[in-house]
């Protein structure tokens, strides 16, 4: 992490500098949910606080490549998506964005749908896109 830090500091091409804030991004996310689960000394794989992060996993006995790797969070599992949609602008994952990801999830592995509700500019709609990215697949937003 202090390695990509310290690079950012130095000139970088645009495409490079975005990737690289992204890693950073996900990194600080994923160091501050580790420490989460060490703190609260998790070592069940069946507790919630390991269940309700995003979890992916791949599986390469599956025969149809597209099955392979799966996305979990709680009970709901989806296949990843494989829509490239480009290095997009990540946004920063906070304990709100991960609840909003776990209720979003559960309406979807119920095949229901979400309409997140809130004054405007607090993040619904981007909140809806960087989870349809992250199960990598093509998210419309309709403002109606």
């Amino acid at each position: 992490l202090t390695i990509l830090a310290d690079s950012v500091l130095h000139e970088q091409p645009p495409l490079r500098r975005r990737k690289l804030e992204q890693l950073i991004t996900e990194l600080v996310h994923q160091r501050d949910v580790t420490r989460l689960l060490i703190n609260n000394a998790i070592s069940n794989p069946r507790d919630f606080e390991w269940l309700q992060q995003m979890r992916f996993y791949f599986d390469p006995r599956k025969p149809n490549v597209l099955e392979q790797l799966s996305i979990q969070m709680a009970n709901a599992r989806f296949n990843y998506g494989f829509e490239y949609l480009g290095v997009t602008e990540k946004l920063v994952q906070t304990p709100l964005t991960d609840r909003c990801y776990l209720t979003m999830t559960q309406a979807l592995e119920e095949r229901l749908g979400g309409s997140p509700f809130g004054p405007a500019g607090t993040g619904k709609t981007e909140s809806v896109k960087a989870l349809g990215n992250q199960l990598g697949r093509f998210v419309l937003v309709f403002n109606c």
